[in-house]
């Protein structure tokens, strides 16, 4: 391995020369199984079979394949001829297919045979020059594979792009996310840090971003046996057999892929036998933290990130459920700030942010107050992919620092630890008074019977906007003698409406709340009357 090269294709090479009998991928679902030295050779080998077909550095190739075995031979076959990666969400509709593809240009397909489907309906799909068809029967990856010698992976910059993925657009429209080679290692060393994995450990991960980092790290990844295109529709049994024959010591998620798997170990009295769990991607809220607790061998620790910054706070379930116990401190506890990360609280701003002659004395708010979460660091993602609109919405420049503003509104406790408050977008202003989502919702949560919350605001003439509390509960519908006890819950946070309903979920994590979609459903339900 090249030392100097920033290539992830060649820092993740390095394992394969160091424990090339180790396993490195377990793909139950597709019946794989590869070595470290196994998956360098097929890289190469699927490197120089896409070159011959026309794909060289700098390309952009859509990865159209499920998560398995092959995707990351094709993903590392990309990386180490030195082109970029673009991945589109398998649950995509045609509109938004479309506007990735058309916002990613890429020049290449790689994809299922029913993937290639969509090419009948996506006029910006049926644009992309060269098309191959993979991972599907008669068409194997295999079939691209070209013998020869291995090459190196190509020598790069280190912000030479590597991966382009996009945004749940929770903050606005979907953004194309562009990460570069160095950024991928930064990330990695983050994650490091906070998931410090052993060397004998076994992964489970349900996110495809910590198979890389497990890759990097020497660490087998066995891929659960579930569609990622629905991480709460898990049939838990499999997955936990998966877990205890593979040895699995680790694993990393969504909250609604543990949801379901904490429900079975409670129903059955069995336990999840892992050393330590992760989960993030969406709010952990204290009644699913709790319940991972109490049915995990190990630690569970909650992760705190988004798409372009990921980590940026993670704390031990168990230290998150003290901190949150007595009840007195508002927002959820999402622990201290990662290793690394630059942080800071601003003003709750809905346009863009420029520095002007007093710099941050304008936007910092004092100690204890909510302010919009900003991050900056080696793992924060700089800028979008040919989008200077969102760049200026979402990006704030301080000389040679980019800051990312999350949209997420927070307070910092005397000990250093972030509070969610709620969305930024979305906080509530009612009467002259702003009151924030998240908060509400962790009271709506501590009445018993109440599964899910949503707290928003819809327009009014009389207060600006009126504040609506939703909830799912596991009797369905609302009685009187709940509602007192939401009331009581809630306390000074003031609730116009409280309606019991299905709440929808935002499709990449079925986790959290589809504000939008949510507030689309209100506002068609009031319009109708």
């Amino acid at each position: 391995m090249d030392a100097l090269n920033p290539n992830i294709a060649a820092r993740l090479a390095e394992p394969a020369a160091r424990i090339p009998g180790r396993t490195a991928i377990v793909d139950g679902r597709h019946d794989t199984r590869l070595t470290f030295g196994e998956l360098a050779e097929q890289v190469a080998a699927l490197a120089n079979g896409i070159e011959a077909r026309g794909i060289v550095s700098g390309d952009r190739v859509l990865l159209f394949v499920p998560m398995s075995a092959d995707l990351y031979v094709a993903l590392l076959a990309v990386l180490h001829l030195g082109a970029v990666a673009v991945f589109v969400d398998a649950w995509a509709g045609r509109s938004r297919l479309d506007a990735a593809v058309r916002a990613a240009r890429p020049k290449a397909f790689i994809g299922t045979a029913k993937s290639h489907l969509l090419r009948l309906v996506s006029p910006a799909l049926r644009a992309v020059p060269l098309a191959l068809v993979a991972h599907s029967p008669g068409f194997t990856l295999a079939r691209l594979m070209k013998g020869g010698a291995a090459r190196a992976p190509a020598q790069l910059a280190g912000d030479a792009p590597a991966l382009v993925t996009f945004t749940t657009g929770s903050t606005g429209r979907p953004k194309a996310a562009a990460r570069s080679h160095g950024f991928l290692w930064a990330q990695h060393e983050a994650l490091a840090r906070e998931l410090a994995p052993r060397p004998d450990d076994v992964d489970m991960p349900t996110l495809p971003v910590f198979v890389l980092n497990n890759l990097a790290a020497g660490i087998p990844s066995v891929l659960p046996d579930f569609d990622p295109r629905r991480p709460a529709d898990i049939d838990p049994p499999r997955v936990h057999a998966q877990m205890t024959r593979e040895g699995v010591t680790t694993t990393s998620g969504s909250p609604a892929f543990y949801e379901r798997l904490a429900e079975w170990c409670e129903a059955r009295g069995e336990r999840l036998p892992v050393r330590a769990l992760f989960t993030g991607g969406a709010p952990v809220l204290p009644p699913l933290a709790r319940r991972l607790a109490a049915v995990t061998d190990g630690e569970v620790h909650v992760v705190y990130g988004s798409t372009e910054a990921e980590p940026i706070a993670a704390i031990e379930a168990r230290a998150m459920d003290r901190a949150m116990a007595e009840g007195s401190s508002n927002g959820l506890c999402v622990g201290a700030p990662t290793e690394g990360l630059h942080l800071r609280l601003v003003r709750p701003h809905d346009g863009p942010i420029a520095l002007g002659t007093n710099g941050w004395r304008d936007w910092d708010v004092g100690a204890g107050e909510v302010g919009e979460v900003l991050v900056s660091g080696a793992h924060v993602l700089p800028g979008y992919l040919d989008d200077p609109e969102s760049d200026r919405a979402q990006k704030v420049r301080d000389g040679d620092r980019v800051w990312h503003r999350t949209g997420d509104g927070a307070w910092l406790d005397p000990e250093g630890r972030l509070w969610l408050m709620g969305r930024v977008k979305h906080r509530v202003r009612r009467g002259g008074e702003t009151w924030w989502g998240t908060a509400a919702e962790v009271r709506a949560l501590r009445v018993d019977g109440v599964r899910h919350a949503a707290y928003l605001g819809l327009a009014d003439d009389r207060l600006g906007e009126r504040a609506v509390l939703c909830v799912e509960t596991t009797r369905g519908g609302m009685d009187e003698r709940l509602r007192r006890k939401l009331r009581d819950a809630l306390g000074e946070w003031p609730a116009d409406e409280l309606l019991a309903l299905e709440i929808p979920r935002d499709p990449r994590h079925a986790s959290k709340t589809d504000l939008d979609r949510l507030r689309a459903v209100l506002t068609g339900r009031h319009g109708s009357r």
